[in-house]
């Protein structure tokens, strides 16, 4: 384990953690997931701003693989048994539609923000891997 790469992101946790949720949030006053996975990694010198747009409240209705195909063009794919610390996992809340993401905070669990939530931990339970859709290491 790298404690300093530990250390900090306990301090970004911390940072992040209990803001609430905002459709197309970009603010420390409200988030959604992929605007926290881009502050998250901005945190750690990785700008993902290019993947940013401002996605309308029933985007996935538009164009369902939209948000699938630009976290496909960052890091490479990683195995659900090999996740590690600040990978970037990704969820299909609804059937065959990739509509969360997250970031992993250890090998167990990932910070992320849902709609009415607020920023927090989850750790991989049966609804979660279920709901598992791949992952991509940037770092």
């Amino acid at each position: 384990m790298d404690r300093k790469r530990d250390k900090k992101i306990k301090e970004v946790v911390s940072k992040y953690r209990n803001i609430p949720y905002k459709h197309n949030g970009r603010s420390l006053r409200g988030l959604d997931c992929l605007g926290l996975i881009i502050f998250f990694y901005k945190e750690f010198g990785i700008d993902l701003t290019h993947k940013d747009r401002n996605y309308s409240k029933e985007w996935y209705k538009e164009d369902a693989g939209v948000y699938l195909r630009e976290l496909l063009k960052v890091g490479t794919a990683v195995e659900f048994d090999n996740l590690q610390a600040l990978d970037l996992v990704y969820f299909e809340l609804l059937p065959d539609v990739v509509t969360h993401s997250g970031v992993m905070v250890n090998d167990q669990q990932f910070i992320h923000i849902l709609q009415k939530r607020n920023v927090e931990i989850s750790s991989f339970n049966r609804f979660w891997r279920k709901k598992f859709a791949g992952a991509r290491r940037l770092i």
